[in-house]
């Protein structure tokens, strides 16, 4: 793709391939939805950041959440979150949930 000319063929065949190359190693991504699993409610981004990077050295894993949950395999929500910690004021974050059973299977 780097030598190559950029055309929107060529663009779409290297989003494609790497779209399949992610289907067929799906199952890497296990640890985030058995996570989301154990928790049994929505985490927001942070959370589940602190969580990988605490446990695992792991850290970016928003970008995993986001992959999950555009091929439906976890959820999308949001959770309210304080601008500062003595804050009254709450903005909401992108939150990431466990969907049942059937979701998971791949």
């Amino acid at each position: 793709m780097l030598n190559c000319k950029k055309t929107r063929k060529n663009v779409e065949a290297a989003l494609d391939a790497i779209d399949s190359y992610l289907a067929e190693r799906v199952a890497l991504f296990n640890p985030v939805i058995e996570h989301l699993r154990e928790v049994g409610e929505a985490r927001s981004c942070t959370e589940i950041e602190n969580h990988f990077e605490r446990n695992f050295g792991i850290d970016c894993i928003t970008t995993a959440c986001e992959y999950l949950a555009d091929r439906g395999l976890i959820g999308r929500a949001s959770t309210p979150l304080k601008v500062t910690k003595r804050s009254n004021i709450e903005v909401q974050e992108v939150a990431f949930v466990y969907l049942g059973e059937g979701a998971d299977e791949f």
